[in-house]
């Protein structure tokens, strides 16, 4: 390996966007894995990329023509964000990122490859370029998902230049396979936000509002009992006589579902759960609280409603942050004046019975058991007895559509997959049962999950934690300040968004994606400005 002045240029160069792959192109003894040969002069006088197999990357007569038809059947007056498999020579890329709306991320097939192709060619301007980024397939999924953000750069395209693809044919499938792994999941991700991301906007920020009022509360959780998780599925019917038996020696954490279904039965819960942001979660909640020594824990885009109704009866209320971006920004905030900011709970499978799960884990409970974590339809019932759709199905049932008419079609709403003779699951509730999984096997506390089958409790899980996993610290503090300023955070809040300030940008990335369904904001032509405008209206009111 040759270490010139144009290697050193562009090491250099890289060192700045990309300091991990910077040093390990600098660190390279040869280049022998590299699926480049030495350049060939084209008969224009110019340096041509070859690969081992003698091919060149661009034509031998007039190599600058292909860079100039390289972005043919692109529309280059809309934004797009391109992955483009070689760097070559850089030609095609340099023509590229003339054009203001183009993003490009360049995949080479490891390091070696790199290393080669910088003795040889200067691309400290391309390197340079606040729109480029280079990395090697190994790393490409994670570039991937860090850079390409829909809701900025508008339309995706894929670009590869054929002799390299023909040369690494099994780079190349390894690349086809995790773009359509990272835009599955973006996609996912972005159509959760096109849908929830403005509730999420108004629950997080009138939440901050109570958060500010809420006085200081002292949480000493009886650690020495079993924490019971309570989730709303079927078999919960029948956990109901064991509960009641067992009560005084457990902890009941109930999910939202559930608090009204224990309370049915005579059972208050010690703490109730709430993730969801959407109006209908507030009908959990309706009826008058009973128990003024219920704990409500509420994620930040949870529906606001409950945690004012819980502070005006009497309720202590203790708020987690999700990893919503705007929470992130809020607690950013805390932290430079030195105020209180919520904890984590887990939120990221959209189940309710993980988060309960990791509050409990959190608050510091050493045994934990689960009651009605279904994720399943059984005996043709989608939830236990006494759940606030029980009421409202017989308020509107009818001789001709009884209530049982409109739990199926509940139940059969989306396609079904059979397990069994009685019991029926959808994929969402798959994904649910999976996510529960997951936890259960890296969690750190002895659990039990609880079924009631053919007559009997009986457990489906157990896990005992060896000595070095009980000494886990617990990241739930007892405590809750009065201390987030949420006037000047809005204020500053404020401030920011009418100055379209770009420290903001990431926090109304989930606004943004809900502009676009609705027809405010296209992002393959619109500035982001438009979603800074609306986001002032909203935090304004």
């Amino acid at each position: 390996m040759t270490i010139n002045k144009t290697f050193e240029a562009n090491c250099k160069a890289l060192k700045n966007s990309n300091p991990y792959l910077a040093k390990i192109i600098c660190s390279l003894k040869n280049t022998d894995n590299s699926c480049y040969a030495a350049p060939v002069l084209s008969k224009t006088n110019e340096l041509v990329p070859a690969l081992k197999d003698g091919k060149a990357l661009f034509s031998v007569y007039n190599p600058a023509r292909d860079a100039d038809n390289f972005l043919n059947y692109i529309d280059l007056s809309e934004k797009h964000f391109i992955t483009v498999s070689a760097l070559a020579n850089g030609a095609h890329i340099k023509k590229a990122l003339q054009h203001q709306n183009i993003h490009i991320l360049v995949i080479e097939k490891n390091a070696e490859s790199i290393a080669a192709l910088f003795e040889h060619f200067d691309f400290t301007d391309i390197l340079k370029n606040e729109s480029f980024s280079l990395c090697c397939v190994s790393e490409l999924e994670t570039a991937f998902r860090n850079l390409y953000i829909p809701q900025l750069y508008g339309n995706f395209s894929y670009k590869a230049l054929r002799p390299w693809v023909q040369y690494n044919p099994e780079a190349e499938e390894q690349i086809q396979n995790i773009l359509r792994k990272c835009l599955e999941s973006i996609s996912a991700d972005y159509s959760v936000q096109a849908h929830f991301a403005k509730v999420w906007q108004r629950n997080i920020l009138r939440n901050l509002k109570t958060l500010s009022c809420l006085s200081c509360n002292s949480f000493d959780f009886p650690l020495e009992k079993r924490a019971s998780i309570i989730g709303a599925g079927p078999s919960l019917d029948g956990g109901i006589e064991f509960l009641k038996k067992n009560r005084e020696s457990r902890y009941i954490i109930a999910t939202d579902t559930a608090w009204r279904i224990l309370l049915q039965n005579g059972i208050s819960a010690d703490a109730v759960v709430t993730i969801d942001g959407q109006n209908i979660s507030y009908r959990h909640f309706i009826d008058k609280f009973p128990d003024s020594r219920t704990l409500f824990v509420a994620d930040l885009c949870s529906h606001p409603a409950i945690a004012e109704k819980a502070q005006k009866n009497g309720n202590a209320v203790q708020f987690f942050a999700s990893n919503h971006p705007l929470c992130l920004f809020a607690k950013q905030y805390a932290q430079e004046h030195n105020q209180y900011f919520p904890p984590e709970i887990d939120t990221t499978s959209g189940t309710v019975t993980v988060a309960a799960l990791d509050f409990a884990v959190k608050a510091g409970f050493k045994e934990i058991e689960l009651f009605g974590a279904d994720f399943a339809y059984t005996n043709s019932k989608a939830y236990a007895k006494g759940s606030y759709l029980d009421p409202s199905f017989e308020n509107e049932a009818t001789v001709i559509n009884p209530k049982e008419t409109a739990f199926n079609a509940l139940m059969f709403r989306t396609p079904v997959i059979r397990r069994d003779k009685s019991t029926v699951t959808t994929e969402v509730l798959n994904r649910y049962a999976s996510a529960l999984d997951f936890y259960l096997q890296n969690c750190h506390a002895k659990l039990s999950v609880y079924r009631y089958s053919e007559g009997k409790l009986i457990s489906i899980f157990e896990r005992n934690p060896s000595e070095s996993e009980k000494n886990v610290p617990i990241f739930l503090p007892k405590t809750l300040y009065k201390s987030f300023d949420y006037a000047d955070f809005k204020i500053r809040l404020l401030n920011l968004l009418e100055n379209h300030d770009p420290a903001l940008t990431a926090a109304i990335l989930p606004l943004a994606a809900w502009c676009e369904r609705t027809g405010r904001y296209k992002s393959s032509s619109d500035s982001i400005e438009s979603v800074f405008d609306y986001a002032y209206k909203m935090a304004k009111k």
